[in-house]
């Protein structure tokens, strides 16, 4: 029997952060990454997504990403934020760091020994009021139709079984004009996609694809451990929570909820990289044996930053 543990929230915030040279060196980092990165992929998958940037894992840091999304609330301190699928709430204390007027913060599991501590360290350090509500991110009824200015996630998107209706209440509760920040990965068709192959090595780490479902179960119970995150691969697979979009998949079911895309920005993935090159007869197997579920990019591209808006009629 496995038992499942949380992360410390704090530790999590403060790992995730990065001082102030690292982030101008990323900017400076970021166009030439951008142009080594894109080599990776085909025309065809730039010209269908066209990406404003392909980067590497580290081209985007927690603050610079904060920041991307915030800039395009004009008013970010007047504004009332929902973040979505926040887990422990470690990613609340980032956004409040920005000073919006309000944060609601929603999870389908309601993580209560680290929700209380967060709502008080934000309105003791930043001044925001937090509010924390246990709910689908499909379904918040307690929020009012364009009422909220700016809506946020990270690591959320990948797990939505049902996106087109999280999409469906995103566009019922936004603001005309209002945006949607959204950072998710890796995808399911990347390397690590199921957020635990690859233990064992870079040899094991297309096996949520590349094996048959026995020998995949038997993967996972060689290499789980006695005690897995609650927040983790093992409880995403036993619990199938796993959208199975590629990124064109994601793009189409923003444009049939309406969204206007602003920003695409993509992450490769340096192990699916590695993996091609070492393993290339075994990669051309994968890309062969998905092909009806996904394009040789998907394998390589790990995340998508989005920003999405409504159209403010």
């Amino acid at each position: 029997m496995v038992e499942f543990k949380t992360k410390e929230w704090l530790g999590h915030h403060v790992g995730a952060k990065s001082g102030l040279l690292k982030r101008f060196i990323y900017v400076l980092y970021r166009p030439l990454a951008s142009w080594r990165y894109s080599r990776c992929l085909s025309p065809e998958t730039l010209q269908r997504c066209k990406p404003r940037l392909v980067l590497g894992p580290r081209g985007l840091p927690l603050e610079s990403r904060r920041r991307w999304g915030g800039k395009y609330v004009r008013h970010i301190r007047d504004s009332r934020l929902l973040v979505q699928g926040t887990g422990t709430g470690w990613d609340v204390v980032s956004w409040a760091r920005l000073r919006p007027r309000q944060i609601i913060a929603t999870d389908m599991f309601p993580f209560e020994d680290s929700w209380g501590e967060i709502a008080r360290y934000c309105h003791d350090r930043y001044g925001v009021p937090v509010e924390f509500r246990a709910a689908p991110i499909e379904a918040v009824p307690f929020l009012e139709d364009n009422s909220v200015d700016l809506i946020a996630s990270d690591a959320v998107y990948e797990h939505c079984r049902d996106l087109p209706a999280v999409m469906r209440e995103s566009q019922r509760v936004l603001k005309p004009g209002g945006f949607i920040y959204a950072a998710y990965g890796p995808l399911y068709f990347c390397a690590g996609g199921d957020h635990f192959s690859g233990r064992g090595g870079l040899e094991t780490c297309f096996h949520h694809l590349r094996l048959d479902p026995k020998a995949y179960r038997e993967y996972l119970e060689a290499h789980q451990e006695e005690i897995e995150d609650f927040q983790g691969g093992k409880r995403y697979i036993d619990l199938d929570l796993f959208s199975y979009l590629t990124t064109s998949g994601y793009l189409e079911i923003y444009q049939d909820a309406r969204f206007t895309l602003k920003e695409l920005l993509l992450e490769i993935s340096p192990e699916a990289l590695r993996y091609q090159k070492l393993f290339p007869d075994e990669f051309e197997a994968i890309v062969h044996q998905q092909q009806h579920r996904c394009r040789r990019d998907d394998l390589l591209i790990k995340a998508n930053f989005i920003i999405l808006q409504k159209s403010d009629k």
